[in-house]
């Protein structure tokens, strides 16, 4: 694990580090983008006319008008081969040019590529829905302020006949505590994953009610082990959650479990993008939003009290 983030917010030092280590690599690198937009409005001409003669050929060899329909996957591939991929290939090796060096200068690891090992954990706290498809934008991880940390952008999707579906985009956040709990509790926001968590056998969680009622309506606690989870929740807790969540424009659920918190930020974009190819690469409002997600998200340790709020 990373060494612990040096003081001083990424948020008060991002004019700097994006001046001196990320801008002068992201300038070097415009006229790539440039070169890959050009190609980029070439090849949607050949795209196009590879669909088109795909399904030519095909309706020739069979005489069937069916056969026109080959133009949507013909051009479906073509896409991906001349368009898609290489704009990835491109808008990766960028993202590795700005992140590496955004979470080194505070002493974090990023990974482009991460496994998503622990998604299946936050589905089963009903953090997450359920997903046959998973797509990872990213993963910075490390040490903040004596919690191990780690944020994962996860954009899950249900995959059903000529349909697919979004069930969370966003951030999977987790911190490992100084002590475990004693049971179980969730913080979600409706009843859809709670019913479907609660339809699992074995789990024994019960509704726990509280006091604070702004935060009732717009939340649903659960829990077996009720004292502990009251202990975790108390007004003061509840009260900077919402402010969290109006911060971020998200819906949050919350997690306490085994020795850690886990957080499900739901933002419905991707928590790792540096924008389109049609602006400059070294746009430093291309990373303001990241810089912000990243310090809001970091910060929750001091947001929510943790250590004083939760006896941790």
């Amino acid at each position: 694990m990373p060494s612990t983030a040096r003081t001083g917010s990424l948020l008060d030092r991002f004019e700097t580090v994006f001046e001196e280590k990320i801008a002068p690599g992201l300038e070097a690198r415009d006229h790539e983008r440039i070169a890959l937009v050009q190609k980029t409005r070439r090849n949607w001409t050949l795209v196009l006319a590879e669909g088109a003669a795909a399904a030519l050929v095909a309706f020739l060899i069979t005489h069937s008008v069916d056969a026109l329909l080959l133009a949507v996957p013909a051009s479906a591939v073509s896409y991906w081969l001349r368009i898609a991929r290489p704009a990835k290939r491109f808008t990766d090796s960028v993202r590795q040019d700005v992140f590496v060096p955004l979470c080194d200068a505070l002493g974090f690891t990023y990974q482009l590529q991460p496994n998503g090992s622990n998604v299946g954990y936050f589905q089963e706290l009903g953090l997450a829905g359920s997903c046959n498809h998973r797509r990872f934008e990213g993963e910075v991880s490390g040490r903040y302020k004596g919690f191990n940390f780690s944020l994962l952008g996860a954009h899950l999707q249900y995959r059903g006949v000529g349909s697919m579906q979004t069930v969370f985009h966003g951030l999977l956040v987790s911190f490992d505590m100084s002590k475990s709990f004693h049971g179980r509790t969730l913080v979600l926001r409706d009843g859809g994953l709670v019913g479907n968590f609660l339809g699992h056998g074995g789990n024994k969680l019960e509704r726990v009610r509280l006091e604070d009622l702004e935060f009732e309506r717009a939340h649903e606690v659960y829990s077996n082990d009720e004292v502990e989870a009251l202990d975790l929740l108390p007004r003061a807790f509840t009260d900077r959650l919402l402010e969290l969540e109006e911060q971020l424009a998200a819906k949050v659920r919350l997690a306490f479990d085994r020795n850690s918190l886990l957080m499900s930020i739901d933002r419905n974009r991707d928590a790792f993008s540096i924008g389109g190819l049609n602006a400059p690469l070294a746009d430093k409002k291309r990373l303001r939003e990241f810089v912000i997600d990243l310090t809001m998200v970091l910060d929750v340790v001091e947001t929510l009290r943790l250590n004083a709020e939760t006896k941790l």
